[in-house]
């Protein structure tokens, strides 16, 4: 990352280069998918939590009174307890896990069919890359790493290359 000067251009650089990066990472990850159905029934959330942020939530960012950018939130934050255990949503592959971006300490399972469960701002991860995992195995610890204000998980479904 390149060295900023004050608060607006690390912002920027941030939300337009960093948040850019980031979602082309997870469309090439999201070309290698499964062929087959890997994961059976409902998809399960993070459990004895409460949401803090919906899909698609329009985010405005302002500075110093002016309007400097603005995102869509392409998940869910979901608020437990500190430190709390993530389990995988369904069964699959895990397709990668590792640090990314604005998404911290990132774990993405492959479903099948396109289909990819994401979980972010993890404080660490218990799987790695090529790991089966069963539908309610800890995945992981929820966590505030990348861009986080406070422990939560980011929880996120891919159906193709795009979030859904």
């Amino acid at each position: 990352a390149p060295q900023v000067a004050n608060p607006l251009d690390c912002y920027l650089y941030i939300n337009n280069n960093v948040r850019a990066a980031n979602a082309q990472t997870l469309r090439e990850i999201g070309k290698n998918t499964a062929a087959a159905m890997l994961w059976s029934g409902a998809f399960a959330r993070l459990p004895r939590s409460a949401a803090r942020a919906g899909f698609a939530d329009h985010r405005f960012y302002n500075y110093q009174g002016k309007l400097v950018g603005e995102s869509y939130h392409l998940g869910f934050d979901l608020a437990s307890v500190r430190n709390a255990e993530v389990p995988a949503a369904n069964s699959g592959r895990v397709v990668f896990t590792g640090e990314l971006g604005i998404y911290g300490n990132l774990v993405v399972i492959d479903h099948g069919l396109g289909l990819m469960s994401l979980y972010s701002h993890l404080s660490d991860i218990q799987v790695k890359v090529g790991d089966v995992v069963q539908k309610g195995q800890t995945i992981a610890h929820t966590g505030s790493t990348g861009l986080a204000f406070g422990d939560h998980l980011h929880f996120g479904i891919r159906g193709g290359r795009c979030g859904v």
